[in-house]
């Protein structure tokens, strides 16, 4: 009987990635990503650097996976916690984005440390401002609206940025401050649309 080939990665294969994502991040932490060679990286892991090219091309491109994965989490988050339908409690997206940005700390601090960090907290603005966009049903062709639109994600983002440099973040005034700000923004974007 023949076994049925998945789509789905096996456990190596996952486990595998993990581990390079992760010595990734800790390598990050105390150097910039052109400084980082496949071989400390195979090295990190217990791995030989062909396995490393079966899974990357190269650094760069387990830095795009490693920056992929914290998007895609990041829209979970967003999919599952953005108020709809006129709720205009905000309170339970904060806190689930700086919860994820705490549990996973050692990797926010290891994206904006070095040069890739502007375009990676760019990255996630310009994807929280459209997910804004598409959430209030709104013309990204109004200047306007998309304008204030990326300004208030810039300053929510700098605000979770910033979170990282305090040793020990009062969460309960940064999830009312966030809160805060993205209901003023869903106003001023109401009153722009009238």
């Amino acid at each position: 009987m023949a076994s049925k080939k998945s789509d789905q990665p096996d456990r190596r294969t996952l486990k595998t990635q993990r581990q390079l994502k992760n010595s990734m991040v800790k390598l990050l932490q105390s150097k910039p990503i052109d400084k980082i060679t496949v071989a400390e990286l195979a090295r990190a892991c217990d791995i030989g650097r062909g396995t490393f090219y079966i899974h990357y091309k190269d650094v760069y491109d387990l830095y795009d996976a490693v920056v992929a994965d914290t998007i895609n989490q990041l829209r979970r988050i967003f999919d599952e916690s953005y108020p709809h339908d006129g709720i205009e409690d905000y309170a339970p997206l904060a806190a689930q984005l700086i919860n994820y940005v705490l549990e996973h700390r050692p990797l926010f601090d290891a994206l904006t440390q070095h040069g890739e960090s502007l375009q990676t907290l760019r990255r996630i603005t310009n994807i929280f401002a459209g997910y804004v966009l598409d959430i209030e049903h709104v013309d990204k062709s109004n200047q306007q609206f998309a304008t204030t639109i990326e300004f208030a994600s810039s300053g929510v983002i700098g605000t979770i940025a910033g979170l990282l440099t305090q040793p020990q973040p009062s969460i309960d005034s940064l999830i009312a401050i966030i809160s805060q700000s993205l209901t003023a923004l869903r106003q001023v974007a109401k009153s722009m649309l009238d």
